[in-house]
């Protein structure tokens, strides 16, 4: 998906999402929330926000402590459709998702709903966090 974030005045076109690599935790120490996301973004800003050709949309609310990994995660799902997430409050954002037919809308919710109920979980990010250590030890191998 294509994905735009609204910053102030200035509309940020997500271009890269990239797996940050964590250091091990150490035993003993609680830790019942995660303290940052495990993605690095690169965006860049854009002029004008383009939509031609999507003419179906749907709006979502997302919290705002969820934007930025639902934000990178909907940037790395393979659906064509586009999401312009903006403020809609303090503590909540407004995603829009565009698509060029019903069928494409309906896959891309699905898929945004997806996200956002991985990111509910405690689970999920746990397993999250144990595949990019995994990734990061294969690369080590590699090397």
């Amino acid at each position: 998906m294509r994905v735009l974030i609204k910053h102030g005045d200035t509309w940020l076109q997500l271009k890269e999402v990239y797996v940050l690599q964590r250091r091990p935790r150490k035993r003993g120490r609680r830790s019942a929330q995660p303290r940052s996301s495990p993605y690095g973004m690169v965006a860049e800003s854009v002029d004008d926000v383009k939509i031609n050709g999507y003419k179906y949309s749907d709006t979502l609310i997302i919290p705002a402590s969820k934007v930025s990994r639902f934000a990178a995660r909907a940037h790395m799902a393979p659906v064509d459709a586009v999401v312009l997430i903006e403020p809609e409050g303090i503590d909540k954002y407004k995603a829009r998702i565009y698509a060029k037919s019903q069928k494409e809308l309906t896959e891309a919710r699905e898929t945004a709903l997806k996200i956002l109920s991985t990111l509910y979980s405690r689970k999920s990010f746990e397993e999250e966090e144990e595949e990019t250590e995994e990734e990061a030890s294969e690369e080590g191998e590699e090397e």
